[in-house]
């Protein structure tokens, strides 16, 4: 399923200016395979939903100026710098269809990469003649708390990997950090950008939040409920990995379910039987662990929805809203 036309359009008419500044930003390392490594990640491609956020939220409340573009770009590059990390970490070679950058080069280059992007995003915003001076630390602790918060989710997922006592609390965490709070920074700081009131960006930022935490688990049950050619990855990876999505963890917490199937597929790796996955899958439909996280995603979609109703309806706002709207019916 494709975006929405009116966010198409929207993308189509800010990213490139927020890429233009990307590449301009990345681009003062005088060090060529320093350099190269960190715009390579960003040359393979990408929405930059995430980017243009600010700029969008500026549009719902009407007052938008360049430096939504920044911070956009500067939230897009520490996103970037956490892919390649987290590429590393996770031992995927392969990102947006090309080699990830570790594979590109090497590894200590990746680390090195990904570091400097992480400075040069906040010499982006620090650098800024469209920022008020007096916004700037409350900018700049938004954007470490999302790092930080990143940076416990990665580890929260890395720590995941070999255990079978996770409970739901424990994925909504990991995936509030890993996930959600990026979306969450970009709607506040939008707000803030537009001179918006303490109550209009925490109802923003209570959108961003609920909006991520949707995006992931809708990102979980494709795995399971969507053809290959909505996912772009064979059904049942998760599975065959071994990731502990929202509907492993909720079956494995069920007590009177055969899960054999499940057990068998989950992280076995390598050429599993398509019908032994299907099996596997039948038991995440047994156990009611796929309509749980089907309902849990619904219930993240309408508090998003729910927070944007206190905004007047304006153009910027049917973009928002369509956006919202767009992450659940993935699966519908």
């Amino acid at each position: 399923m494709s975006l929405p036309d009116i966010v198409k359009d929207s993308l189509k008419e800010h990213a490139p200016k927020i890429e233009e500044i990307i590449i301009s930003t990345l681009s003062t390392s005088k060090q060529e395979k320093l350099q190269s490594a960190m715009l390579y990640l960003i040359k393979s491609g990408g929405k930059r939903l995430r980017a243009t956020l600010p700029y969008l939220v500026g549009d719902l409340l009407g007052k938008t100026t360049h430096s939504h573009y920044e911070v956009g770009a500067a939230i897009e590059i520490i996103h970037n710098f956490t892919l390649i990390h987290d590429d590393i970490m996770d031992d995927d070679s392969v990102r947006r269809g090309r080699p990830a950058v570790h594979v590109a080069f090497d590894i200590p280059t990746a680390i090195n990469a990904g570091d400097a992007m992480l400075a040069t995003a906040f010499e982006l915003i620090s650098s800024s003649n469209d920022i008020e001076v007096r916004k700037m630390p409350t900018l700049v602790k938004i954007i470490g708390e999302m790092v930080r918060r990143v940076s416990e989710g990665q580890q929260l997922d890395i720590d995941n990997e070999n255990r079978r006592n996770i409970t739901i609390d424990d994925y909504l965490y990991m995936i509030e950090g890993k996930t959600a709070v990026m979306f969450e920074a970009c709607a506040k700081i939008g707000g803030i950008l537009s001179d918006a009131s303490e109550k209009d960006i925490e109802l923003l930022g209570k959108w961003g939040l609920n909006l991520g935490l949707c995006f992931q688990i809708v990102d979980d049950l494709i795995d399971v409920v969507s053809d290959s050619n909505t996912s772009g990855k064979p059904i049942g990876s998760d599975l065959i990995q071994g990731k502990m999505t929202c509907m492993t963890i909720h079956a494995i917490n069920k007590k009177d379910v055969d899960l054999t199937n499940l057990e068998a597929v989950l992280g076995a790796g390598g050429d599993i039987d398509r019908k032994l996955i299907e099996m596997a899958i039948s038991d995440l439909n047994q156990s009611g662990s796929i309509e749980f996280c089907r309902d849990l995603a619904k219930k993240y979609h309408k508090i998003a929805k729910d927070c944007l109703e206190n905004f007047k309806i304006n153009e910027g706002f049917e973009v928002l809203s369509k956006l919202t709207d767009y992450h659940i019916n993935r699966i519908n």
